[in-house]
This record gives structure tokens, sequence and C-alpha cells, in this order.
């Protein structure tokens, strides 16, 4: 009982919730949703109650001008009523375009806005995926809860006016009725029930499906999918998906057939039993041909309108099961702690960091990936971070830039722990190239000013122009404003990995924030045009604080000093005639073998 009472709860909320941010949004919403319960309520009774009228008036007084009126009456309102629902019904689905638009555009702006390490873990994508598709057709969105709301509404106003009717001649005919729709109401719970069995089943194939016949498609995987013949791959992997996700809509089917089998077997019954009572009745005079007509269409419709009640209860629970996930997505709390205190770049101009005794344990996972750091960068200084792969130097800037809450110790800014400061202002200290960096389909103009206040053309030029992607600009027919990717744009471009990292590069010096950090952020560059970025970013950096992560250690001599990362900890610090002269020294090892390669070559 407790759990049913828990369950009831949350479709409540559900519902609710998405009443609430419908109406809000749109609230004339309400208004039409009332007018089609109206006009879906009395729309049966005018083929009930005329063609009674006409019958009898043809096996009785045969009055002309009457029967011309039934007839008049009959057409006229069955049109009325016709073009009336047809009109709600566009309009319905007018709103619901909107609103699907709207849920969509939330679950974008959720997955863009929530703490980075959500993006990270594998069950909230999977809970992102069931925000999606609970908000498709497995429910409809908000316009299948609407339909359902407005049938069952409707349907207990249609239904109290043919009991009225029915209640008067054949009062055992209720009986029937309510007995057959029970059986039916039965059957097709075990159908919804199968359904969201299947709906939980179906999520991971989902994801699978997006990612093989979505994403690898695109351009992004064009060359690797050609080079390595990886094409076949795919496609294997695809069948495979495509073949399980058919067994189990198969199985679905399997398991659903004999509910549904059983469902038209009952209907089949009930029409029989009611059609031979009503005309055992006829047959014996207690009831009119006419009577007979609109008894057996009564009966017809009370069925249905018992059974769309019931029918519709259960769809509305078994769509908010499908929404609910959507609202779990949406209402799924943040766990980094973001402060108020402020931290104004306009009224700050030096920036101090302390990582003190700094331990960081990914979610999920029990391994150190750093263990104990403890570093001090001071105001303008330029620091190299080096080290192998998996030393931690890249979670060493997730930590820093906030993306990720540190499991012991702190992070301080000018003596502050960076978890008071405001997470928004915060962020703003900070311009960041991450290895992995992104362009987005838009012009390179807009992936270089993205939330800036955007200056004129010339200086985003001028800045093209010092970090070698004036030429590839000018020969550009809209020059800046041409696309990345042809995305949305068939004239857009294609950039080189080199072209790609320039542009990464150009945006975060253009967002002229007091902290810039690089990961690797000429890993693409050959080593002549890596010297002519570093020679051009150490002149504009100036005397702003900058944190680089680089394997080529000959980018460490613009710094100021050097950190050597091993085993999750600072093992080595100072500057690079300081760290190249050590014996058997981390860094000296690594220098010296890169060093002895370009001789080599």
């Amino acid at each position: 009982m407790q759990k049913q009472d828990v369950n009831v709860k949350k479709m409540l909320h559900t519902i609710l919730y998405f009443y609430r941010v419908a109406i809000h949004y749109r609230p004339t919403f309400i208004l039409v949703i009332l007018l089609t319960v109206i006009f879906n309520a009395i729309t049966p009774f005018v083929n009930i109650i005329m063609p009674k009228l006409i019958i009898d008036e043809l096996l009785g007084a045969k009055e002309i001008n009457r029967l011309m009126g039934y007839v008049c009456l009959l057409a006229v309102g069955n049109s009325f009523f016709f073009i009336m629902n047809k009109i709600l019904g566009e309009m319905l689905n007018t709103y619901g375009d909107s609103y699907e638009r709207l849920f969509a555009m939330n679950i974008s702006e959720k997955a863009m806005t929530m703490d980075f390490e959500h993006t990270e873990d594998p069950n909230m994508l999977d809970q992102c995926e069931k925000a999606k598709t609970g908000m498709s057709w497995y429910s409809g969105g908000i316009l299948g809860l609407t339909n359902c709301f407005i049938q069952i509404i409707a349907s207990f106003l249609t239904l109290g006016g043919v009991t009225a009717l029915i209640v008067t001649d054949a009062p055992i005919l209720l009986l029937f009725i309510i007995i057959s729709v029970i059986v039916s109401t039965i059957f097709n719970a075990r159908i919804n029930a199968i359904n969201v069995k299947y709906f939980n089943k179906l999520v991971g194939l989902n994801r699978a499906f997006e990612y093989l016949y979505i994403k690898l498609p695109g351009f992004l995987f064009g060359k690797d999918l050609r080079l390595f013949g990886a094409d076949k791959m795919v496609l294997e992997k695809g069948e495979t998906m495509n073949e399980e996700t058919t067994k189990q809509w198969r199985n679905q089917a399997n398991e659903s057939l004999k509910y549904t089998q059983g469902e038209l077997v009952v209907s089949g019954i009930r029409d029989l039993i009611n059609y031979t009572y009503l005309g055992v009745l006829a047959i014996r005079k207690i009831i009119s041909i006419g009577d007979f007509t609109m008894l057996s269409n009564s009966a017809g419709t009370f069925s249905n309108s018992l059974r769309n009640i019931i029918w519709n209860v259960q769809e509305l629970i078994k769509k908010s099961v499908f929404m609910k996930e959507y609202v779990s997505f949406m209402e799924n709390k943040d766990t980094l702690i973001k402060g108020n205190r402020q931290i104004s770049i306009d009224k700050i101009n030096e920036f101090c960091i302390e990582f003190k005794n700094v331990s960081f344990i990914y979610p999920r996972t029990k391994e150190k990936i750093l263990n104990h750091v403890n570093l001090v960068i001071e105001s303008g200084e330029h620091l190299a971070i080096v080290g192998l792969n998996g030393a931690g130097k890249t979670t060493f800037i997730k930590l820093l830039c906030r993306l990720y809450d540190v499991t012991e110790g702190e992070i301080l800014i000018n003596g502050v722990n960076i978890k008071e400061y405001a997470y928004e202002e915060y962020l703003k200290l900070f311009s960041v190239v991450f290895q992995d960096f992104k362009l987005f389909a838009f012009s390179i103009k807009e992936n270089i000013v993205l939330e800036e206040q955007p200056e004129s053309d010339e200086t985003i030029k001028e800045l093209c122009k010092l970090y070698g992607l004036e030429e590839k600009v000018n020969n550009l027919e809209k020059g800046i404003h041409t696309s990345v990717n042809k995305q949305f744009d068939e004239e857009g471009i294609e950039l080189s990995g080199g072209e790609a990292q320039k542009l990464a590069i150009i945006r975060a010096i253009y967002k002229k924030a007091p902290i810039v950090i690089m990961d690797e952020p000429t890993a693409a560059l050959d080593p002549l045009a890596e010297y002519e970025i570093y020679k051009h970013f150490d002149h504009l950096v100036g005397g702003k604080t900058a944190v680089y992560i680089s394997h080529r250690l000959s980018s460490c001599r613009f710094c100021d000093k050097i950190a050597v990362f091993s085993e999750g900890t600072v093992k080595e610090y100072g500057t690079h005639d300081e760290l190249s002269s050590l014996e058997d020294g981390i860094y000296s090892e690594m220098y010296s073998a890169q060093a002895q390669y370009y001789k080599l070559g």
C-alpha cells in the first residue's frame, strides 16, 4: 500500500510539473482543452438521439416537415461538431509542436549547464536518453498526456448522458457492458506493464542506435571510417544492435498478443449479448425500433466511454511513467558547491593560485589520480606542466577550472577557497584550450567570439594574422563569416587539425581572461609552426598568468617555472635550466630524449 501511495505521488508530481510549465509558457492552452472536452462530450449525442427521432417519425406520423427538420439537424449537427473538433484538434497539435520544441530545448539546456561530471557519468547519459525517448512517441509528450485527460473528462460527461438514456428502458444492459469493460481493462493493464518493461530494456539500445547511425556517419569520423575500413565494423555492430532491438520488440509483441486477442474476443461477446438483448425487447414491443437504434448506439457509446475512461487512466499512468524520466533528469541536483563571493576581473588584477594538499579520485572509481599536490602559481607567472600520459596533468586543469571538486585538500585563489566564489564569475577568470577542444558548426567569427561581446572584424582578422590563419581566411569568399564544417551550410569548410587548433587558440586569446590555460595547444602543429605560435602567444599573454601542458619540452623554454608530474603528484619543480641539470631527473631524461630525436631527424 505504501509503495502504491509513493507511485501515485510520483504520478501526480509528474503531471503537475508538466502542466505548470505548459500553462506558464502558453496560458491559453487550458482554454483550448476545456473547449475540446465540451465538444467531445456532446458530439456522440447527435448520432444517438437524432436517428431515433427520424426512425420513429418514419414508422409513425410520417410528418414530412418534421422529418426533414430532423434530417437537417442530423446533417448540420454532424458537420458543425466535425468542423469544431477538427479546428480544436489542429490547435492542440500546434500547441503540442510548440511544447515538444520547448521540452527538447530544456533537455539541451540542462545537458549544457549541469555539473560537468554528469557528462562523464553513464547513468546520467542513460537518464538523458530516457528523458528524450520518454517525451517522444512513447508518451506523446504533453499532447499525449492532454489527450488522455480530454478523453477521461469528456467520456465521464458522455457516460452520464447515455446512462440516463439506458437506465430508463434497458438497465440490465449496463451490467453486460460493465463486466466486459472490466475484463478488457485487466487485459490492457497487462499490456501497459509489458510496454513499460520493454521501455527500460530499450534505453541502452536507443543510445547505441543514436551513436552508430547518427553520430558515427557524421563528418568527424569520416577519415577514420574510410582509411581504416571501419565502416564494416560499424555496420556489423549496427546490425547486431538492430537484431537485438528487433528481438526486444518481437518479445514485447509476443507477450502482449494473448491479451490483445483477449480484448477482441471480449468485445465480440459483448456486442453479441447487447444486440440479442435489445432485439428481444424490440420483438416483444417493449421498445420501439427507434428506441432499439438509440439504445444500441447508447450501449456502444456507454461501453466506449467507460472503456475510454479506464483505458486512458491506464495510459495516463503509463505515460506519466515515461515522462517521469524527463522530470527526474531535469530535477537532478548538481553537487558542485557554488559560493557567492565576487571575484570580478574588472576590479582585481592579480590572481595567485595555490593547490594545497590536493588529492582527487574520479566519481565511481577508487584510484587516486592526484595525490597530495602542493603547488603555487604566482600572479603573472608562466608555468609549464609536463609528465607522461596518465600523470594527472589534465585532471589538474579540470580541478582548477572547477569541472570537478577536489576529493581532499583545497585550491585557493588569493588565499580564498575557490568554492566560495560565485561560479559564473569564477569561470570568467579562465581562457582554456583543452587537448580535445571542439569547434561549433557556426562561422569562424562565432567560434572565436562565443559569449563575449563581439569586437570589430578587424580585431579578429588581426588575431588570425598573428596565429597563421590570415591566408586561409583571406582565400574564403565569406572570410571570417564562413561556416566551420558543412553541418548546416553546404559552403562551410573543413579545417585541418592544425588550422582548427589555431582557431581554438585564437578563441582563448580573444576572451581576454586573466588566466590562460593551454592543454597540448600545439599538438597538431609542426615544430616551426609551434615556435611561431609560442613566440606570438608569449607576447600576447604578457603579464597574465599562464599554464601550459605540453609533451614537446621545447615549449618549456618560454615558461618561468616547470612542474613535473609523475604518479599523481609534483615530483620536480623549477626552471628549465635547474631541472635539465638534475642528474637522473625525470625532466632531464625526457628533454634529452626529445633533443636527441630532433638531432637524429
